[in-house]
């Protein structure tokens, strides 16, 4: 395949628009520096066991409909793995209905597993911080609002209803990778860029309702309100964290209102399990669920199954 000269025209442009709105980087350190904070000690959290949480799908368009598989893993490091998948075949060849509704489901299964190991390590008597990858107010707003499943709408509230337990039932965080809040830089640039040249340390956290997060409409808002989420999922803590000298920045967010001292012994509790920068559960989490395609592939020769996905006139395969 080759580039285009219109598509290096076009990159070229996009790039420049960026540059644009980039802001002094002198004056973006002083002013975080600000809000910046030092990973002083263990934290009070020495001793609890994290629970690394996350999920995967893959749609297969048919000719005649959409396939899915999606599953999602809980690992606990005492009681071993909690999984759990979902597959249907979709009356539909929209690949954006489909992605919608897969997602969802992926969602919603990872509160599942996760509400399994919970429960388990309660039984043991232990004291679990549970890890999800990704962002609480995203998953909240995305999933169960703006994006919310077409086929089964209900499982929107499913997952709010779980979410809302395991927040009530103990040490419950949130580790994303990539966010374009601008919470700390008040709308002027991406938080992201603001802390981008940190040092291993954390921000001072900032406590905001999930509603003041995202442009909604009156009409989402309502349908944010209708929700069943507890008190806890209606605010969110919000600090950003670079947990090794070298390793990612990372935006961790917490249920509810917390004191920073509660936010710096959940920091300290994750510095201590990600010697690398990113927590170590997550990681073993990501690499157990991911999907790729010759997973699926291998799932169907199983079965037998030979789809015809409508693409054969092109003499493309599914790869």
């Amino acid at each position: 395949m080759s580039v285009w000269e219109e598509d290096i025209k076009e990159v070229q442009r996009a790039f420049e628009r960026f540059r644009e709105v980039r802001i002094d980087k002198y004056w973006r350190v002083e002013r975080a520096s600000d809000y910046w904070v030092d990973i002083r000690g263990r934290g009070r959290l020495e001793g609890h066991e994290f629970v690394g949480v996350d999920g995967s799908f893959l749609t297969r368009p048919l000719a005649f409909s959409t396939f899915y598989l999606a599953r999602a893993i809980a690992i606990a490091p005492s009681v071993g793995s909690f999984k759990s998948s979902k597959s249907e075949l979709l009356e539909t060849t929209s690949d954006d209905w489909a992605r919608r509704h897969a997602e969802a489901v992926m969602a919603y299964l990872e509160v599942v597993t996760a509400s399994r190991a919970l429960e388990e390590l309660a039984k043991r008597g232990k004291e679990p911080v549970v890890l999800f990858d990704g962002s609480l107010s995203s998953l909240i707003v995305h999933k169960a609002v703006l994006h919310r499943s077409p086929r089964f709408p209900s499982i929107a509230d499913s997952m709010c209803k779980g979410l809302t337990e395991l927040a009530e039932g103990g040490c419950v965080v949130f580790v994303a990778k990539r966010s374009s809040s601008s919470v700390y830089g008040e709308g002027h640039l991406p938080d992201m860029i603001l802390f981008s040249s940190m040092p291993r340390g954390y921000s001072k956290p900032k406590t905001v309702k999930i509603a003041d997060l995202y442009t909604m409409r009156e009409e989402e808002l309502k349908e944010l309100e209708s929700l069943p989420l507890g008190p806890k999922l209606k605010t969110v803590t919000i600090s950003y964290v670079r947990l090794s000298d070298g390793g990612p920045l990372l935006k961790v967010e917490v249920p509810g209102a917390c004191s920073e001292n509660e936010v710096h012994d959940i920091v300290a509790g994750l510095s201590n399990v990600s010697p690398a920068g990113y927590p170590v559960p997550l990681l073993a989490a990501h690499n157990s669920a991911k999907l790729r395609p010759i997973t699926l592939r291998r799932a169907l020769s199983l079965l037998g199954i030979r789809l015809p996905t409508g693409r054969e006139a092109l003499r493309e395969a599914f790869p």
